[in-house]
């Protein structure tokens, strides 16, 4: 499809957050279109290692008209069905997803903003930028130092600890993703050190309950961003060590010690080749 259409707004993205303003835009006759670079769930399906289960149990899986309904409330759902549950979610509220439809550029045109895709464009009074918050990796411009008989990977590109060539992974950053790749690559057998920077730690469960029961009875999952201290600071800061298991098990720093994997300080830079780690272990 070319050319030139109009529509009141335009949602960037059709993952949980792009349907779930979708359906709230539908509840207000609000006319509107979802453009998906990908598929419904994109993400989800696409950027997530084989292994990958949410951290939050089933209970919490939550959207506008669509609460999970199976019979595991207290587990945690695969990618899979993850990309399952938001499929039939945009299926149940009719989204307007016009799937395969990249876009390249948002400007200010008239009385609103021209999306320009590569299937067209659109002239919108509204954008919502539903594009997901971890798309693109975060690699540190030291990268480039590293040896080129060295493979570099991002969470993006893992699947699983086989397409890792043989010998010792470094694994930088230790919250969620880092801490469960880490704990994922010393099982296959290869020797692992975790990079340790900032990071949160937090029990699976205390008193008998899920600890994402007591963040929602205390409020903390309710807060507006109006009311966070320092938002800036708040929307950098790590992801809780946690990881969704069956036998909900804690995963933390001690945890993958235990396990043998080594730990350092925060990846400070590369010198001739050598790993410059900062920053005392007590800090951590």
């Amino acid at each position: 499809m070319s050319g030139e259409r109009r529509v009141t707004v335009v949602v960037v993205g059709a993952g949980h957050n792009g349907l779930a303003m979708s359906r709230c835009l539908s509840d207000r006759g609000v006319d509107h279109v979802v453009l998906e670079r990908g598929q419904v769930a994109n993400s989800w399906a696409t950027e997530r290692w084989d292994s990958f289960t949410m951290l939050t149990p089933n209970w919490q899986a939550r959207l506008p008209g669509q609460v999970y309904g199976g019979d595991d409330p207290d587990g945690f759902m695969s990618g899979q069905e993850v990309v399952g549950f938001i499929k039939a979610y945009a299926d149940t509220v009719e989204a307007p997803v016009f799937a395969g439809t990249t876009v390249t550029t948002v400007r200010p045109a008239d009385d609103g903003y021209e999306v320009v895709t590569d299937q067209g464009s659109w002239q919108c009074r509204c954008v919502v930028f539903a594009s997901g918050a971890c798309n693109l990796p975060s690699v540190p411009d030291f990268a480039s130092a590293v040896s080129a008989g060295i493979d570099q990977l991002n969470p993006l590109d893992y699947r699983n600890a086989d397409q890792l060539a043989e010998g010792g992974v470094l694994v930088v950053g230790a919250a969620a993703t880092g801490l469960q790749l880490a704990d994922e690559i010393h099982a296959s057998g290869r020797p692992v050190t975790l990079s340790v920077g900032e990071h949160v730690r937090m029990p699976r469960t205390y008193r008998g309950a899920d600890i994402q029961h007591w963040m929602e009875a205390i409020g903390r999952l309710d807060e507006r961003y109006d009311e966070v201290e320092d938002i800036v600071k708040a929307r950098k800061g790590a992801s809780p060590q946690l990881i969704g298991t069956p036998e909900r098990r804690t995963l933390d720093l001690n945890a993958v010690t235990d396990a043998g994997v080594q730990i350092r300080g925060r990846l400070g830079g590369i010198r001739d080749g050598v790993a410059m780690f900062s920053g005392g272990m007590r800090n951590h």
